[in-house]
């Protein structure tokens, strides 16, 4: 696991861990897709740390929707309008994604969800 120095390699970190987790997920394997998420989790500890989590704004736009899902479920606290909007465009879809960014505006609007 690489060593977080600063808020650029957290993001590297963050978007590579996000695209792996995604398609982990997609292949149901659950032991890679856990690792991923314990440096998803790593790289937005030390964003928020460093008072750094809006850096995660670039990814509302990537191309991968594993980095734009996690991206918006993380900004959801700060960038409620943004981030609904991404959820709610992958939520159009089809597939785990799709029910993964459902549920996640599910439990936000109800406020049931835990950061």
């Amino acid at each position: 696991m690489i060593r977080i120095k600063d808020n650029e390699v957290a993001l590297e970190i963050f978007e590579r861990a996000s695209i792996e987790q995604a398609e982990a997920t997609e292949q149901g394997n659950y032991k890679v897709g856990n690792k991923c998420y314990k440096e998803i989790k790593k790289a937005i500890d030390f964003l928020k740390k460093n008072n750094a989590l809006e850096i995660l704004d670039i990814c509302l736009n990537n191309h991968f929707v594993g980095v734009r899902l996690w991206a918006a479920y993380y900004l959801l606290p700060i960038r409620e309008k943004e981030s609904m909007k991404i959820l709610e465009e992958i939520a159009q879809g089809t597939g785990i994604h799709s029910l993964t960014a459902e549920t996640t505006l599910n439990e936000w609007t109800k406020g049931t969800l835990k950061f």
